[in-house]
């Protein structure tokens, strides 16, 4: 019998074991944190006139810093390896040399989109045209500093101002460019192109944008350079993030642009009414002769039938999110196995956002997502609904904190929170873009900003919000800029 020389087992031995595995890359290392500027362009900084070194601080959603005299802070992201810093906002007190220098030199660093230079998890070099600086981590994100919560891009438009850190100079245009993004689709509209195409949500704050067609516009030339080059932004994936105002930073590709969400309020609700069936459901036949679900969405209510059981209530559709709040008024048919559409049911009670597509919706929400093809037109009238406050009125709220809101003579409303009062006052405000009421309460109460838990109610009532009031004037739903709250209206 032949024998195998060692060479040859060694060489069978390795056949027959498995193939090794390459070692996965460990993820990168994350800004979020407290820092302190080690060197600035080679330099150790210079140390506040108050004693405290320059040091800078990262959220998910952007940065502050102090740089020897002011307070600043910005829009900002991590992103393919640079860090992508939207224009500064600071204190505006007059520092004088070296203050002055330093800070700007920080800002310039921030705000030219910098390569991230690692040297372990805790050390990292900012590296900007012409600038330098070194960090070093000195503890983790205080839990005061948190970031905006980002806004999905679904029914979104946007207004934006800025491109690569430079300011929009489009002569004889009368806005900068807007980008309309829908259920399947988005447009980029600028003074010499609108461009279109498809999108998709990839994750948090992520987005994949795919132009695939544009046409030209009449133009002044020199705008046409300009619009091209935010063609060529606006695709491939993308970061953002948003402030507390809804701005946005978003930002790929070398390129990063800086715009401003477009209020749209509660003034789509009209166009938005109709009779909607899922899309691609199965049709009565399929279900042996019972009705298919059903969503009719008037100006200020709702009518849900999932196959079985019927649901009804007041609903706004703000900012192209559908907020409902149900009468109670539910049948309670014992169902019999498929009858019911409970994913259906799920969705639309989620508080989705509503993206329109060709002949229907796109609602989305983290409990999933559904087509919706429209079937006809909605009833006539909104049932007795009303969005009309008058002083007497007083409401029960049904946020986690609980509280009271009461319409007072003289236009005035008072918010009692079991943390403090909040006295303002109210106008209705018909022709506003964003809703039926505006609220402006005169000082907000100080111990309810300071509770996590109380601040949201305390921030819905301000601003333009839209009302919708029950026909028997029993229920109550206001939806803003902040959220929705649902109320009691007490006899």
């Amino acid at each position: 019998m032949r024998r195998l020389t060692p060479l040859l087992l060694a060489a069978t031995a390795c056949s027959s074991a498995p193939s090794a595995q390459p070692a996965a890359e460990p993820p990168p290392p994350v800004l979020l944190g407290q820092w302190r500027i080690v060197s600035l362009d080679g330099r150790a900084p210079a140390v506040g006139r108050d004693g405290k070194p320059p040091v800078l601080t990262f959220n998910e959603g952007g940065y502050g810093g102090y740089a020897g005299c002011n307070s600043f802070g910005g829009q900002g992201l991590a992103h393919e390896g640079r860090f992508y810093g939207g224009s500064t906002m600071s204190t505006a007190m007059a520092c004088g040399p070296p203050f002055d220098e330093q800070e700007t030199a920080v800002w310039r660093v921030l705000g030219n989109a910098a390569h991230l230079r690692w040297s372990g998890p805790d050390r990292v070099v900012f590296v900007a045209p012409a600038r330098r600086m070194e960090l070093a981590r000195t503890g983790p994100l205080p839990s005061d500093r948190q970031a905006a919560p980002t806004i999905p891009m679904i029914g979104t438009a946007w207004s934006f101002g800025a491109l690569d850190g430079k300011p929009i100079e489009m002569p004889g245009a009368r806005s900068g460019p807007v980008l309309t993004v829908e259920g399947d689709r988005f447009t980029l509209e600028t003074p010499c192109l609108v461009a279109e195409g498809s999108w998709g949500q990839t994750g948090h704050g992520a987005v994949v944008l795919k132009p695939d067609r544009s046409t030209a516009r009449a133009c002044n030339s020199a705008s046409r350079g300009q619009s091209e080059e935010w063609l060529t932004a606006m695709r491939g994936l993308l970061r953002y993030v948003n402030g507390p105002n809804g701005e946005i930073l978003l930002a790929g590709g070398g390129h990063w642009m800086v715009g401003d969400l477009v209020r749209r309020g509660s003034s789509e609700a009209t166009s938005l009414s109709g009779r909607y069936e899922v899309e691609g459901g199965p049709t009565a036949a399929q279900r042996n002769g019972a009705k298919p679900a059903e969503l009719i969405l008037t100006r200020n209510a709702f009518y849900l039938w999932d196959g079985c059981n019927h649901t009804e209530g007041l609903a706004i559709p703000f900012e192209r999110q559908l907020f409902l709040h149900s009468s109670g008024l539910t049948t309670l048919a014992n169902c019999l196995p498929g009858r019911d559409d409970v994913r259906f049911k799920r969705i639309i009670l989620s508080e989705p956002r509503i993206g329109r597509i060709p002949k229907g919706l796109l609602l989305s929400s983290p409990a999933g997502a559904v087509r919706l093809r429209r079937s006809g037109g909605a009833p006539t009238g909104t049932g007795g609904v009303t969005s009309r406050l008058a002083p007497g009125m007083r409401f029960t709220l049904l946020a986690a904190a609980g509280g009271t809101l009461a319409i007072l003579p003289g236009n005035r409303f008072r918010l009692t929170q079991p943390c403090g009062m909040t006295d303002g006052r109210w106008r209705a405000a018909p022709r506003e873009l964003d809703g039926a009421v505006r609220f402006g309460p005169d000082r907000p109460a100080e111990a309810c900003e300071r509770e996590p838990a109380a601040r949201p109610l305390q921030r819905a009532f301000l601003g333009n919000v839209d009302v919708a009031i029950g026909p028997n004037r029993d229920i109550a739903l206001f939806a803003g800029r902040f959220g929705a709250v649902r109320a009691r209206l007490e006899r």
